[in-house]
């Protein structure tokens, strides 16, 4: 298990020395050092601030499913985009603080909603608490709390709950 800890750790200092190496635009050896040095910082500074503190048991989400991810929410940038400006020609522009509460159990897959819920145009996740958060939504559809999670939270709840 040590062992198998050392290589996982290896590897991701790793790729953020490549990544830090491509950023940079140059490979010479005081990249490649200064690479190392801020992915090892960056790595344990991470686990020092994500330890166990919020009972998450592991913050890992498979390749595939974070590619899937991605072409998800791209969908539904675009797709908010669109409404957005649909409703503002129209000249729809009411908005509201509204309270919604996630589904989900682990507090990394609602940090992640929330989050994409901010991404997404026409919605701003204002505070999270818990499984509580505070969002600032333009043209909610509805006052009932159930029909305003099912428009803001939901399709992303529903797409965590595949590697939950």
């Amino acid at each position: 298990m040590f062992i198998k800890k050392i290589v996982i750790d290896a590897a991701i200092i790793l790729i953020l020395t490549i990544i830090w190496v491509v950023l940079n635009e140059r490979y010479d050896q005081s990249v490649i050092i200064s690479g190392v040095f801020f992915a090892t910082v960056s790595l344990f500074a991470a686990r020092y601030l994500f330890e166990d503190s919020d009972r998450v048991k592991s913050y890992y989400i498979p390749l595939w499913f974070l590619l899937l991810y991605f072409v998800y929410m791209t969908y539904h940038i675009t797709k908010g985009a669109l409404r957005v400006a649909f409703d503002l020609l129209k000249g729809k522009k009411e908005a509201r603080v509204v309270t919604i509460y996630s589904k989900l159990t682990n507090p990394w897959y609602i940090s992640i909603v929330a989050n994409s819920i901010t991404l997404t145009p026409g919605t701003v996740t204002l505070d999270k608490t818990g499984k509580k958060m505070e969002v600032l939504c333009l043209n909610p559809v509805s006052e009932k709390e159930e029909e305003l999670y099912n428009q803001i939270a939901r399709k992303f709840e529903r797409m965590l709950r595949i590697v939950d």
